[in-house]
């Protein structure tokens, strides 16, 4: 018979940390480009609109024998039943005979590979000089971008943080976030000395920020391209479904834009918008063709570099596979027999 080991939240926020996160979200992008993995068509079913819905991403990983899916589902009226309205899940299996070999909860998964993939896009594309980073959106994904980036640019002395949509929020977020974002840099051996902010003016924040990452609900664009400066690289990561917008399209109709998988980033991305618009033809490249310099980043300290990040199943199961190692290591988890 075979085993599964089954992982809670707590098994893996004890065990996954920052710079694993940035070594496998950086492994799973070079496997898509490499060819050894893949991503499979993703699946989303709608329940009632706007009450509940899921949706499924999954793929295989070569490299690491393993193939398996991330199922997350949202239930808004939980909330009334003292439930959380999002509940995620990833499944591990293995590649050589298709046993189930993992299953763990996805939620600390998702904040660390997110922050990660923003943080990848910021390594590979935005200016070695970099030192201003602009956190757009004061939500629960913020710090761990925040973190992610700190982790690989070590040039950063000024962290800005703005709410759009609600300016004073920044202000009342920031010391929260400043410990999130000392207390995860800490769980990988790592501290930094930087300044960390509020305002509530975007277009002065986006103008003095070389690094501007963006994680927030808009449908309208909130940065104008009239604001951004020559040397700009943003990596956006709120736009993760049909319709929504967080950078004006002109500045995609002039900027070197780079995405995780270009035929999502199109769908659903940052990229869906301006395409349709006619302001964007294709990608640049990929991120992982960067990685691996089959395609070229940044080509000029003047461009305007911008990282559609819209996740992809690779990451959760790179990031499933480094966790389920740490695990067997220290004995965590359950482990049944099926």
């Amino acid at each position: 018979m075979s085993k599964i080991r089954i992982l809670s939240a707590a098994d893996v926020e004890k065990l996954f940390t920052v710079d694993m996160a940035l070594a496998a979200v950086e492994d799973a992008y070079v496997q898509k480009s490499d060819g050894s993995g893949s991503v499979w068509p993703m699946v989303f079913h709608d329940f009632e609109t706007g009450v509940a819905d899921l949706d499924i991403k999954s793929g295989d990983l070569g490299a690491k024998q393993i193939f398996g899916l991330k199922l997350v589902s949202w239930f808004g009226t939980n909330e009334a039943m003292g439930l959380p309205e999002l509940f995620g899940t990833v499944l591990l299996c293995d590649r050589a005979t298709g046993a189930p070999v993992a299953l763990m909860n996805a939620g600390p998964i998702t904040g660390l590979r997110t922050g990660a993939a923003a943080a990848v896009g910021a390594k590979y594309l935005a200016r070695p000089d970099s030192r201003s980073l602009l956190m757009v959106g004061c939500g629960a994904q913020s710090p761990y971008m925040v973190a992610a980036a700190l982790y690989v640019l070590p040039g950063i002395e000024r962290v800005t943080l703005v709410n759009p949509h609600n300016p004073a929020r920044a202000a009342t977020r920031l010391p929260g976030m400043a410990d999130k974002v000392a207390a995860l840099l800490a769980g990988c051996g790592v501290k930094r000395e930087y300044t960390f902010v509020s305002s509530e003016d975007t277009e002065s924040a986006v103008r003095g920020s070389d690094v501007i990452l963006t994680a927030t609900p808009a449908r309208e664009p909130m940065i104008r391209s009239a604001w951004v400066q020559p040397g700009t690289h943003f990596s956006c990561i709120g736009a993760d479904m049909s319709g929504k917008q967080e950078l004006d399209t002109d500045i995609l109709r002039t900027a070197r834009v780079f995405g995780d998988d270009a035929g999502q980033c199109f769908a659903v991305g940052e990229c869906e918008i301006p395409h349709r618009e006619g302001a964007l033809d294709a990608l640049a490249a990929e991120i992982g063709d960067v990685i691996l310099g089959k395609a070229a980043g940044r080509v000029s300290p003047s461009d305007v570099t911008v990282f559609d990040s819209t996740g992809i199943a690779l990451q959760d199961l790179a990031s499933g596979a480094v966790i389920l190692d740490r695990a067997c290591e220290l004995g965590e988890g359950i482990v049944v027999e099926l």
